[in-house]
């Protein structure tokens, strides 16, 4: 089951992305002035299976604009979280809400609508 929504629910919405960051990137490059706002944030990886962790950081890094720096260990009551950069960004909350929306496609592709 987890496949199949990762195929047919959560791999549309992916290349969508992909489309979308592709046509932003090269609009910027492509015209004079850049809209460029380059920003680092720490994404929690917390709850998130290695198999959930490895999906969500490979699409992240293929999205162009974006790419998980590293993900650091779990380290005591700290859960294991991604660094990430992002080219486009008004402030660091919105990148932020961003990373957020894919964390959640991310779980209703693996555990369903749900979020066991």
């Amino acid at each position: 089951m987890t496949l199949l929504r990762l195929v047919f629910g959560y791999a549309p919405w992916l290349a969508w992305q992909l489309t979308v960051s592709v046509t932003r990137l090269a609009a910027d490059v492509c015209t004079p002035g850049s809209t460029q706002r380059p920003r680092i944030v720490k994404l929690s990886l917390r709850d998130l299976t290695d198999l959930e962790v490895s999906v969500l950081t490979s699409s992240i890094t293929i999205t162009p604009g974006t790419l998980v720096l590293g993900v650091s260990p779990q380290e005591g009551p700290e859960p294991r979280a991604a660094m990430v950069q992002s080219l486009f960004g008004e402030d660091k909350e919105s990148v932020h809400a961003d990373l957020e929306g894919m964390r959640a496609k991310v779980l209703t592709a693996t555990r369903g609508g749900g979020h066991r």
